[in-house]
């Protein structure tokens, strides 16, 4: 029961350490960065999209024989 006591009282320590022993960064992130990372997952994300559209009757059917296999063995 002392556990749930003491919870909000570290939550205030550790919220007050992280407000005052933070320490600026000095640093320069490029705001590019993101745009990078987007112009590399958005193709692929549209491929995968493709891919499973395509194939969506054969991925039915085996994601319905992998649930019909599943149920026979927790029936059993």
């Amino acid at each position: 029961m002392k556990h749930y006591q003491k919870f909000p009282a570290g939550l205030v320590v550790g919220g007050l350490c992280l407000i005052f022993v933070t320490v600026p960064a000095y640093g320069y992130a490029d705001p590019n960065t993101v745009g990078l990372i987007s112009q590399i997952l958005t193709p692929i994300l549209i491929m995968a999209g493709a891919g499973i559209t395509f194939f969506r009757r054969t991925v039915a059917a085996a994601f319905s024989g992998l649930w019909q296999r599943l149920r026979r063995r927790s029936d059993a």
